[in-house]
């Protein structure tokens, strides 16, 4: 039990400083997609580079966990669907349900916690997860809501996904580490440490900004939505997760290390990106996207513990 409040009360502490900052102090939310944007598109990608450059590559590409994480998003979205069609929500809001239901924070939130409950596959995870994240929940989420507002052709929808895709920072971080593996690369010391300079300050600045945008946000409007976001997305997807890992090393898939099980049902226990809100807007759902990741943030601290307790009593922890 220490562990766990050792793991998750100091990232909700940083996310209560930068709420504190915004709301009282020097910052205003208006900063805050900037600090967003240099945690996304530079220290992110480097934190993901450093995990992932000088390990082998079975340590970063294993089949059962990336299944897992995969078929939890489609049966996410999946349900997402289903519920759309009874409630007869628009194409756009399903799509950004889908996405509110299968998307994870594995960056801002879930990278700390792994740091401190899984230290030695806290890399590796979340490069798996930012690996599924951009090659299927977001494009997928994308052609989605541009199909719900018919931008474009198919075939000019998927190019355009397919571009963002490669030349996603992350993706690229991933790619430029798997490549200088392959060659037996080594970088300067140097250059290591100007780059672990950069990548260390990922962290803090994440869960500070995450903390700001919380500023100013009302939950209105939509209830139903925003609770059939949150109760799927802290409780059903983890469940479903945790149902595909054992199915899969059922029939023979590759079994994982306790800890990769973990970081598994973790990963799938998060709540949705903090960008959806960013994401969401030019289609005109970015109040419910917003209140329902305001309210995944704050009921996760009691999901994530209790999920981190049942993983802990199954000895995965």
């Amino acid at each position: 039990m220490n562990n766990i409040v050792t793991a998750i009360v100091p990232i909700f502490l940083v996310v209560g400083v930068g709420y504190g900052f915004v709301r009282f102090g020097p910052f205003s939310r208006d900063d805050m997609p900037v600090l967003s944007r240099f945690v996304v598109k530079v220290a992110l990608p480097l934190l993901i580079f450093l995990n992932i450059y000088g390990k082998p590559a079975s340590d970063i590409f294993q089949v059962t966990y990336l299944l897992t994480y995969a078929g939890a998003v489609l049966i996410m979205f999946g349900i997402a669907f289903g519920y759309s069609a009874a409630k007869k929500r628009t194409p756009a809001r399903r799509a950004f349900l889908g996405m509110g239901m299968s998307s994870t924070n594995n960056g801002f939130i879930g990278l700390p916690i792994f740091l401190i409950l899984l230290p030695e596959w806290a890399g590796a995870a979340v490069g798996m997860d930012m690996l599924v994240d951009n090659t299927l929940t977001i494009p997928l989420t994308l052609f989605l809501a541009e199909q719900a507002i018919g931008t474009g052709t198919i075939r000019e929808r998927l190019i355009s996904t397919v571009r963002g895709v490669l030349l996603h920072p992350l993706v690229l971080a991933i790619i430029a580490a798997l490549v200088l593996n392959a060659v037996g690369v080594v970088l300067p010391e140097f250059l290591h440490r100007s780059v672990d300079l950069i990548a260390g300050t990922s962290t803090g600045v994440a869960l500070f900004t995450v903390g700001g945008m919380l500023v100013g946000l009302q939950i209105k409007g939509a209830l139903a939505d925003i609770f059939m976001i949150v109760g799927s997305k802290l409780l059903i997807m983890p469940t479903v997760a945790f149902g595909l890992l054992m199915s899969f090393i059922a029939i023979g898939l590759p079994d994982l290390p306790n800890e990769l099980r973990a970081a598994a049902i973790i990963t799938c226990a998060l709540p949705p990106f903090s960008i959806m809100p960013s994401i969401a807007e030019p289609y005109g759902e970015a109040d419910v996207t917003t209140a329902a990741m305001m309210l995944s943030i704050l009921l996760s601290f009691f999901t994530l513990a209790g999920w981190t307790a049942v993983l802990g009593a199954i000895g995965w922890i």
